[in-house]
């Protein structure tokens, strides 16, 4: 086999390798994206540094993979991909986006949930997921994978024929919806500096740093432009403007991730994904998470016993960056000599 495999975002870039087919992943390696000019640089840098023979690469990316140029959402990266092809003399190579990656990491997971909590629970542990929201999955229903890093991944899975089938799309970019007074303030303060304002403009790194301004701006305090990391660590300190920008964030994250549920059928449950909940947890515990999550009128009782877990499980875009090139589903993605 000897893939490379990646998941690449708009701030890290994660490497490891497989020798064989269903064989264990190694050489494991985590870079900065600002670190590199491009994406060819990256790579090459990761293959010589661990002396390795590449035949084959699979590569879960922070953007749409449905052309063949490539443009990443939050970091200048671009190329395209026949010539990413060509460029490394590749026997076989596929690009899946990396929510796309984080469902098929999740395939064996999602085979065998139960309606049974017990055997959930031993799930849970075998597969290093922490659960938010206890709820009682429908076996065979879409399971949704989202969360908020750099950027908001949507992304849904179901079983084909046997095969697992993760739907790719941007829901990250659908329309921030305002569940509250103080959220339609906020929709009206960046309408005034963006035409159109998505989910992923508020419930994502530069979401965080995006809603701390709106924060100052209200209670006319002194605003600092701080980056998320700090708004985030000050919030975990107590610090009330960073405070109620994590809740408020949080609070929003709950109206997307009901309004996604009842949109796909995402009833056999919610993975959040992403590097920012894991490091945030006990404000989303504070926040009007739930609140929001479960105000849906006449479909309340479709959402309220879905169950929602946290995976913080670094390697899981790797995992599905290795299955997606051996999953039937997935063939007609795959350049080829």
């Amino acid at each position: 086999m000897k893939l490379l495999v990646a998941d690449i975002g708009g701030t890290n870039a994660r490497f490891a390798y497989q020798e064989k087919i269903n064989g264990d992943l190694s050489y494991f390696d985590y870079l900065k994206c600002s670190d590199f000019e491009n994406i060819y640089d990256a790579i090459e840098y990761y293959q010589q540094k661990n002396n390795l023979t590449v035949e084959n690469m699979s590569i879960a990316i922070a953007s749409t993979t449905k052309t063949n140029d490539i443009q990443f959402t939050n970091n200048h990266w671009k190329f395209k991909q026949s010539e990413f092809f060509k460029y490394f003399r590749l026997n076989k190579l596929i690009f899946v986006n990396d929510f796309v990656a984080q469902c098929l990491s999740l395939a064996s997971f999602y085979k065998d949930i139960s309606e049974n909590k017990i055997s959930n629970d031993k799930l849970l542990n075998v597969y290093h997921l922490k659960t938010i929201r206890v709820g009682t999955p429908i076996k065979n229903s879409p399971l949704l994978v989202t969360g908020p890093g750099t950027g908001l991944g949507v992304c849904t899975l179901l079983n084909i024929n046997n095969y697992p089938l993760a739907i790719e799309g941007e829901g990250g970019h659908s329309s921030f919806a305002p569940n509250s007074d103080l959220e339609i303030e906020l929709l009206q303060y960046l309408r005034k500096k963006y035409d159109h304002v998505s989910n992923e403009r508020v419930v994502s790194g530069s979401g965080i740093e995006e809603i701390y301004e709106f924060i100052c701006f209200k209670h006319k305090s002194l605003f600092e432009n701080l980056k998320a990391p700090i708004i985030g660590q000050n919030a975990m300190k107590g610090e009330p403007k960073a405070c109620e920008t994590i809740k408020l964030f949080f609070s929003i994250f709950g109206t997307i991730i009901s309004s996604v549920i009842l949109i796909n059928g995402a009833q056999s449950g919610v993975v959040i994904a992403g590097g920012i909940t894991p490091k945030l947890q006990s404000l989303l515990d504070e926040s009007n998470f739930e609140l929001n999550l479960l105000n849906k009128g006449r479909r309340y009782d479709y959402v309220k016993n879905v169950p929602i877990w946290l995976t913080d499980n670094n390697n899981n875009g790797l995992i599905g960056a290795s299955k997606a090139i051996v999953n039937p589903h997935y063939i007609s993605k795959i350049l080829s000599n």
